[in-house]
């Protein structure tokens, strides 16, 4: 590829506020088309906003979540524009004077992606294209949800940093209680501007915006598309138009809305019906009390205090819901390996395997660590934990009781071993005289057929201890 590109980001997140920003109406997704929509969020004539205290604690939050300075001071702006989806022709936003400034996150590799700003702002309506009727249809229910918009420097050089960025974001958002984070509903939406230039160039080309991608897959399939577009204009002469685009998942590429707006076609200007927004020194730290324990500090939690691998902790940490799971078994029993490996494997197979969520099992993390705890102790073979976990995920029940109903409680008497062993040799001969004469992987496969023979209650330990007897 002869072409860098050059990318910067403007997410919107939706803020688990009950209630609009400037109103009463209620904040939830989905309902009937314009159902939650009321006089104040509508922009009727002779009504003014009133600031939902909720949404500037959550915008606080969401700036120590992502390195940013909280600033005690913050005012509303109005951003005009004409546009379907905005009933008052103008959106309340923060442009000269954003809550959250210069911030950062470190992605794949180190490198240290700038935030510019977070600001808080109303969202617009919902328009929904019908691409083979030819029409666009207005949903106003989403007027006025409360949004943070998070601005980055034009620091990312491939889809890859943008989607590990994008997936930190929505993580750190969801621990801090800022945001649900669900990208299919719209709660979480990225603006990706793009351009590019030729390889060893300082100079920034003419940009694309991609409106409103909803998920990391689209992402990098857009970016990656766009990368694509603008390198065959410029290899043809042309030159590439600023504009804003909107990507197509099911064609896989993007076409023009409308031109691209700078800061000044939007004619900005002070909103006269909110004050500035002022918080104290103990305000901010008030809030910043209330953080919880983020996912990149809980992955490094759990490799240094519990000894678990990079990748496994990194696993643990992707659904804030799994997390807690394991935080709480772990807090249980101290077997912190026995219950990760549970999670990441047959729980994680189980969940896969159903659809389900790790909220919708019918074990509680307690009983997940006593099987861990039963396995460490080696009163069950760590496959025999697996099954448990299995049986608890259809019907629920207590561990130990399951290990003694279903015999996995492991024989420690290894009178009648030799026997089982003698007749598992005499059954793979030929196995068992090619890893004397030196293939030593069979001893697996002889280990294998000896713990079948041996039963559920088999002891592994035992049984190795006596087949290296036997084939010495």
């Amino acid at each position: 590829m002869r072409y860098q590109p050059v990318i910067g980001l403007e997410i919107h997140c939706e803020l688990l506020t009950n209630s609009k920003v400037f109103c009463t109406c209620q904040n939830e997704f989905g309902g009937s088309e314009n159902t939650r929509v009321c006089p104040r969020c509508s922009g009727m004539p002779g009504t003014l906003p009133l600031l939902n205290q909720g949404a500037v604690r959550l915008a606080a939050k969401a700036g120590f979540a992502t390195n940013c300075t909280v600033n005690g001071y913050s005012s509303f702006d109005r951003k005009n524009y004409f546009y379907p989806d905005l009933p008052k022709a103008y959106q309340i936003t923060q442009f000269e004077h954003p809550i959250c400034t210069d911030g950062h996150i470190d992605v794949a590799g180190g490198k240290r992606i700038r935030i510019n700003r977070i600001h808080i702002e109303e969202d617009a309506g919902k328009l929904v294209h019908d691409d083979y009727e030819g029409v666009s249809l207005a949903d106003y229910n989403r007027c006025g949800v409360p949004l943070i918009e998070i601005v980055t420097e034009p620091d990312f050089r491939s889809a890859e940093e943008v989607q590990d960025f994008v997936t930190q974001i929505a993580q750190r958002l969801k621990y801090a209680g800022v945001c649900d984070a669900r990208m299919e509903q719209g709660s979480l939406r990225v603006d990706v501007n793009i351009s590019i230039m030729p390889f060893g160039s300082e100079e920034f080309g003419t940009r694309a915006e991609i409106k409103n991608l909803n998920s990391v897959k689209s992402i990098g399939r857009a970016i990656e598309y766009e990368i694509q577009r603008q390198s065959e204009i410029l290899d043809g002469g042309g030159k590439v138009v600023q504009e804003t685009r909107r990507y197509n998942e099911n064609r896989d590429d993007t076409k023009p809305l409308r031109s691209k707006e700078e800061a000044h076609d939007y004619r900005y200007f002070p909103e006269p019906d909110i004050p500035p927004v002022l918080l104290s020194e103990e305000d901010i730290e008030a809030i910043r009390k209330e953080m919880p324990e983020l996912p990149h500090e809980r992955s490094k939690r759990y490799t240094e205090e519990y000894g678990l691998p990079a990748d496994d902790a990194s696993l643990l940490t992707a659904q804030k819901e799994f997390s807690d799971f394991y935080d709480e078994a772990a807090a249980s029993e101290p077997e912190y390996r026995m219950i990760s490996n549970l999670m990441l494997g047959e729980v994680s197979h189980l969940l896969n395997e159903t659809g389900s969520d790790i909220t919708e099992v019918k074990f509680s993390p307690a009983e997940l660590a006593k099987t861990a705890k039963l396995a460490a102790d080696g009163t069950v073979s760590k496959g025999a934990a697996k099954e448990i976990v299995s049986i608890m995920f259809k019907d629920g029940g207590d561990p130990r009781r399951i290990a003694q109903e279903h015999g996995f409680i492991m024989d420690t008497d290894a009178s009648g071993l030799d026997e089982v062993i003698d007749k598992v040799l005499a059954e793979n001969a030929d196995a068992a005289e090619k890893y004397k004469n030196g293939n030593a992987k069979l001893f697996g496969f002889i280990m294998g057929q000896a713990i079948k023979a041996c039963g559920k209650s088999a002891n592994p330990a035992l049984i190795k201890e006596a087949l290296n007897k036997k084939l010495q």
